[in-house]
């Protein structure tokens, strides 16, 4: 499970009825945040507007 830290807002507007926001600074799970928003971070991540900030694989590796 990686976190990553927005870099910018971004807003999902779901059926023209619900909103997501992701907030600049705040950091966010892509296993459920960005999934319920149905954003890809492969995506968020090579137009910068987030970045990779922690992973459960550098947690194990220490």
């Amino acid at each position: 499970m990686s976190y990553y830290k927005m870099l910018d807002n971004v807003h999902v507007i779901i059926r023209k009825k619900d909103q997501i926001n992701f907030w600049e600074q705040e950091i966010y799970n892509d296993d459920t945040d960005f999934a319920e928003a149905c954003l890809d971070v492969h995506l968020l991540l090579k137009e910068g507007l987030c970045q990779i900030v922690e992973s459960d694989e550098e947690k194990n590796g220490e």
